[in-house]
């Protein structure tokens, strides 16, 4: 036992040395086993939701202030990998694909939707003010109290019959067929706090928007997300944080290492 213990006192430098080793390699082990793991789990998770947003369709239900919502899964894909799996996609996301690449030249896309849409009034007969004009034989429909729809219509060459009656509006079907493309995106890159833009395009002339609301999380962080020149670094090192801890530490322990070794 005595042997032992002077063994261990004579040697004690090595034996610290190799166990810090030890720990330090167990460490960068058990560390990219961790990441290992968590890149397939990711890897994996993408694929399930890229293929669920694939083939998923619209949901219409009505929400408890009772607008009728239309909601469907996003693709969530770098465009890159989106245009290797082109042949997947069906004729509407080709199109939203190829609107994001255009876009994405010219700007960092954030977020976009590719939305078809009619506007479709079906059987609907007119219950506001009438207007006749007996002189110049036209009749006048407006309606401004419905909420759902706003409208001031005029017949001419025409007289009611008989001439004291209320003349009656029918609508039988009445359709503005749009296709409704939104993005989101970096509006100024130079200004400072990089503020996010939002943008809807109708490609019927008789829809128009008249305001726009809309909302980002706040981590969305172009420094982050797209970064440039040393920004690039810093993101590097705060994902890599970890690792370069354990290599900076490495450093630091082989250094005193060595000066234990060599005092």
């Amino acid at each position: 036992m005595s042997k032992t213990i002077k063994l261990f006192v004579n040697n004690n430098r090595w034996i610290i040395v190799i166990l810090v080793l030890l720990l330090l390699v167990g460490g960068l082990v058990t560390n990219c086993q961790h990441n290992k793991i968590n890149n397939l789990k990711n890897k994996y998770q993408v694929e399930v939701n890229l293929r669920k947003a694939l083939n998923d369709t619209v949901n219409i239900y009505q929400n408890k202030e009772g607008e009728w919502v239309s909601e469907k899964l996003t693709i969530q894909l770098k465009i890159k990998d989106l245009e290797k799996i082109s042949g997947e996609l069906n004729d509407d996301q080709k199109r939203l694909l190829a609107k994001i690449k255009v876009i994405n030249k010219e700007k960092s896309i954030i977020a976009a939707a590719l939305i078809k849409a009619n506007f479709v009034v079906d059987s609907f007969k007119h219950s506001g003010l009438v207007v006749v004009d007996t002189l110049n034989k036209s009749v006048e429909f407006t309606e401004l109290s419905n909420k759902f729809i706003r409208y001031n219509f005029q017949a001419f060459g025409v007289l009611p019959y008989p001439i004291n009656s209320k003349p009656t509006l029918l609508i039988n079907n009445l359709t503005l067929p749009n296709e409704q493309f939104i993005d989101f995106h970096w509006s100024n890159e130079k200004k400072e706090g990089n503020p996010i833009a939002f943008s809807v395009i109708n490609t019927n002339k008789y829809i128009k928007i008249y305001d726009i609301n809309s909302y980002a999380i706040p981590e969305l962080n172009k420094n982050i997300i797209n970064p440039v020149g040393w920004e690039k670094v810093g993101v590097w090192l705060k994902r890599n944080g970890r690792i370069v801890g354990y290599v900076v530490g490495g450093i630091a322990i082989g250094a005193g290492s060595t000066y234990i070794l060599m005092k």
